[in-house]
């Protein structure tokens, strides 16, 4: 697998992680989570809800990936493979998070 596979693959995660997130916003919400000072200033409690709600995204994108019945030429398989490492880590930085509590 290239480097410019890997990439897309992270490219297309993070739109998808994005995407679902804008497309969950009211148009007050998403302007108010985009304004610059916002960013800055999301909150621990916000980012912990963040990771939850993409890992669970991302298991549903799985899900459908599995019960597609053409291969691809094997790039659907080393898709899934890259976003199950990917929900992985997710899941370890919820895990890491719930063992190292920090004030909100």
């Amino acid at each position: 697998m290239t480097k410019n596979w890997k990439a897309g693959v992270t490219t297309a995660l993070l739109s998808l992680s994005l995407i679902g997130a804008g497309a969950a916003l009211t148009p007050a919400a998403h302007a108010q989570t985009t304004a610059p000072a916002m960013n800055n200033m999301r909150g621990q409690w916000h980012s912990n809800r963040n990771i939850h709600y993409v890992r669970h995204r991302l298991e549903m994108v799985i899900d459908n990936l599995q019960r597609d019945q053409h291969d691809y030429g094997g790039h659907r398989v080393a898709a899934l493979n890259l976003l199950q490492q990917a929900r992985e880590q997710l899941l370890q930085a919820e895990q890491y998070q719930a063992s190292h509590p920090t004030s909100y």
